[in-house]
């Protein structure tokens, strides 16, 4: 593994299990056995570090639903895995969710560019939702405003199970991502046709 992907996965340790105000670089360069100089000479500065790792949580998930997209026909095991593989994403990266609104404001690129990102993947939810009532797992009766909040009520969760959990159940690992993901995908619940909904229940 060479220096710079050593990093990130040692600063990504340290973030998820100590936050992001205790850990310095030299508490990375410590954990590692370098020197500070050497770290500073990948990452100038520990704010460098936590933007790239935001940008691997980024490019990852575009990944999630750029598969998602790919699936013909969708399912609702389909919506089940994305569910599942989504909240493992998050879990990896638990430090920026737990932290996010300060690490926005502490690093203006990342709110930017998070900003940027949620424009582009409320049209591809669109996307989904439409081959999903095409595929009779949706129901079509309902107006545009309610699919509008439901893309908002999946941000919501997205980006902030993590931070429930840590003031409720305090769950850790699979057993967290295993009950989030079931609350993640009963949330669909009242958009489901009959069928699908009947499905769901067995």
């Amino acid at each position: 593994m060479d220096t710079r992907t050593n990093i990130l996965k040692t600063a990504l340790e340290l973030y998820n299990s100590q936050g992001v105000n205790t850990i310095t670089s030299r508490h990375i360069a410590a954990k590692m056995g370098i020197s500070p100089g050497n770290l500073h000479y990948h990452f100038r500065q520990t704010d460098e570090i936590i933007k790239t790792l935001y940008e691997h949580l980024a490019a990852d998930f575009d990944v999630l639903v750029s598969e998602l997209e790919s699936i013909h026909p969708v399912s609702l095991d389909t919506l089940r895995d994305f569910a599942v593989r989504s909240l493992e994403l998050a879990y990896k990266y638990r430090f920026i969710f737990l932290h996010f609104v300060e690490i926005s404001l502490r690093v203006p690129a990342i709110r930017k560019d998070y900003y940027a990102l949620t424009q582009r993947r409320e049209k591809e939810f669109f996307a989904i939702f439409r081959q999903l009532k095409k595929e009779g797992i949706f129901r079509t009766d309902l107006p545009e405003s309610i699919w509008e909040a439901l893309v908002t009520q999946i941000f919501i969760m997205g980006d902030f199970w993590l931070s429930n959990n840590e003031l409720t159940g305090r769950l850790k690992g699979s057993n967290a991502i295993k009950h989030y993901s079931e609350i993640f995908s009963g949330m669909f619940y009242p958009y489901l046709t009959p069928a699908a909904q009947a499905r769901m229940a067995e």
